[in-house]
């Protein structure tokens, strides 16, 4: 693990969506970001945590793996599961996909990388310290 770095893995249900809020939030607060980088990162968890629930576990007993590291002004997020995939082509014909737009609207940089199993989301924003 590296330094500033937090690795948890929460089974996935949508009870568990306000634990890993929590721990993101918890994390953002003691390393001094500012409320309105707080307020997008827990966005983007929240997006990308249900979106495991809904469609990488779709509702099933799975694991998600999130990943939290803080270096200089550059939060990193990783929020990873081990469910059916992702289907670009199918997400592009849905007419929802807001969350990932959300999520991508936010971040600095956003990538979506497809496993064997699973997915694996990366998400790198500059913050602000706390004033």
């Amino acid at each position: 693990m590296k330094p500033n770095e937090v690795k948890i893995t929460v089974p996935s249900s949508l009870e568990n969506l306000s634990l890993i809020r929590a721990m993101v939030k918890t994390y953002l607060e003691l390393h001094q970001v500012s409320q309105r980088d707080v307020f997008q990162l827990l966005s983007v968890v929240d997006e990308l945590s249900t979106n495991v629930v809904e469609h990488g576990y779709e509702y099933k007993p799975g694991d998600i793996i999130l990943e939290i590291q803080k270096s200089n002004d550059i939060i990193r997020l990783v929020v990873e599961d081990n469910g059916v995939g992702f289907d670009e082509e199918k997400l592009s014909k849905e007419e929802g996909g807001m969350g990932l737009f959300i999520a991508r609207t936010i971040a600095d940089d956003f990538k979506i990388e497809k496993k064997l199993n699973g997915t694996l989301f990366r998400v790198e924003k500059k913050v602000k310290e706390a004033e």
